[in-house]
């Protein structure tokens, strides 16, 4: 798993790139946790370069999510692969996670986001 980041006033975004099973899980949860400890308002994942996810994958997003939002922070999920999109129906991910066709749409609502 490939983790790359950009940082905001407002927004942290993290491009992930391979596969989010077991073996990346905890590498994938530690830069969550930095993420949380970060004071920016939003956070952005787009998943554009996961090939597959499995049910731990799922598991740490869903950490994740609950997280943002007992800290009253916005979480948005961005590009979904066509293999996570499908497993994200299928398990009705798509109804507990904004999900947003690119990044461009994903950065609106947030303070620094372009005006386009």
């Amino acid at each position: 798993m490939q983790i790359a980041h950009e940082r905001t006033d407002s927004v942290t975004m993290l491009f992930l790139t391979g596969r989010l099973d077991e073996l990346a899980v905890s590498e994938v949860e530690a830069v969550f946790s930095d993420a949380l400890n970060n004071e920016e308002q939003g956070l952005i994942v787009n998943l554009a370069g996961v090939e597959y996810i499995s049910s731990s994958g799922l598991r740490v997003l869903l950490m994740l999510a609950k997280a943002m939002k007992k800290q009253q922070r916005t979480l948005k999920l961005c590009s979904l692969s066509p293999f996570v999109a499908e497993v994200f129906e299928i398990s009705n991910f798509s109804a507990v996670f904004t999900i947003c066709d690119d990044m461009s749409v994903a950065r609106q609502g947030f303070g620094d986001a372009p005006d386009s």
